[in-house]
């Protein structure tokens, strides 16, 4: 495993859900400073415990952010392309998605 593996895959996950270290931190229950140290290779094999929270707040698996399988790419790239779509619209139509993305949400 390549030390690099995870913390680049951290790295985009973080910027295709645009959440910061401390966003992170604060919504899997890793400290910020580990996952700092993740994310600037200082640690070469964090613990289990810690990928295992991260990968559950991105609803991946944990081994998804040490080796990506086409799946998790193409999922990861679908969900880019429907977010780069939904920037295009005008803040009306933003508005009309979210009202309807709420009401399947809460249909469920």
């Amino acid at each position: 495993m390549s030390k690099t593996d995870i913390s680049q895959r951290l790295a985009r996950l973080m910027r295709e859900h645009g959440v910061s270290q401390s966003g992170l931190s604060r919504g899997c229950c890793v400290p910020q400073p580990t996952i700092n140290r993740i994310l600037n290779e200082k640690t070469r094999e964090p613990r289990r415990e810690s990928v295992i929270r991260i990968a559950g707040f991105f609803g991946v698996t944990p081994e998804s952010l040490y080796q990506e399988s086409n799946e998790v790419r193409e999922e990861s790239d679908a969900v880019a392309r429907v977010y780069d779509q939904f920037k295009s619209l005008r803040p009306n139509q933003q508005k009309k998605v979210l009202g309807w993305v709420m009401k399947d949400l809460e249909s469920d």
